[in-house]
Order: structure tokens, then C-alpha cells, then sequence
């Protein structure tokens, strides 16, 4: 069962209707957004609000997501998780165009999907957010 989010506790900011095959961005600001959520508590907390928000499901490609090396080594080192971290980041969602895959400083890390499942593709390995992960924060 899906979480429900009253329109007074949403984070998200959207624009424009957003519907599957919108692509999922981190970077900077695209220049036609139809949404936008902030990363504040963590990547994968934003990547299921977004999914509850819009009612849609998603595929990222973790591999994809711009952290840098040394972040990924600290939070190793502290043996805490880098994508349940804040971070004071946004993820972007917006309409596909050409132009995104070859602009500078601007990350395609997914789409959103009919199928309202959170698929996180790491390789060859799949993983999905659930309710269950995100009740303990």
C-alpha cells in the first residue's frame, strides 16, 4: 500500500503535469522543469517522495547519481549509507528532449514509470525502495 501525503505536507514543487517516461535529472536546473524535490533527507527518501507525490514509479541507475568520490569514501569509512545522507541537492524532473544527454553538469538518472514500483538499477542488480525502508525515518 502506497503512503499518503496530504497536500499540506508535500515537498515537491511541480510545474507542469508529470507523467511516466519524465526523466529524473540531478545537476543543474533544466531548462524546461516540471518538477522538482529536494534531497534533504537523502537521495532515496526524495526518490520515494517523488514516486508517492506523483503516483507514478521510477528507474534510476544509482551508478548515475553525481557524488563525488571522496563523499562516497567518507560515508564508507563512517560505514553509513551515501544515498541516506542530506544532502543539499534537488532532483529535477522534466519532459525528454535531446538536449539533456549532451548538456554539461546536468545527470540523466532515471525515468518515472506506470508501474508504481521504485527500481534502483546498480549493474547487473536490481533493488527497490519500499514503504518498510522509509518508516524508520
Amino acid at each position: 500500500m502506497r503512503e499518503i501525503i496530504a497536500p499540506e505536507d508535500r515537498k515537491g514543487i511541480y510545474y507542469d503535469e508529470i507523467r511516466a517516461e519524465d526523466l529524473i535529472i540531478m545537476g543543474r536546473k533544466p531548462d524546461n522543469i516540471a518538477g522538482c524535490i529536494s534531497l534533504d533527507e537523502g537521495i532515496l527518501a526524495g526518490l520515494w517522495r517523488l514516486s508517492v507525490e506523483t503516483g507514478l514509479g521510477l528507474t534510476v541507475d544509482v551508478r548515475r547519481v553525481p557524488l563525488p568520490q571522496t563523499y562516497i569514501d567518507k560515508c564508507n569509512r563512517e560505514n553509513i549509507n551515501p544515498y541516506e545522507q542530506p544532502l543539499d541537492l534537488s532532483i529535477f524532473v522534466a519532459h525528454p528532449v535531446s538536449e539533456y544527454h549532451i548538456a554539461k553538469n546536468l545527470r540523466v538518472i532515471g525515468y518515472l514509470t506506470e508501474k508504481k514500483v521504485c527500481k534502483l538499477i546498480n549493474g547487473d542488480r536490481e533493488s527497490f525502495l519500499a514503504k518498510e525502508k522509509r518508516d524508520h525515518e
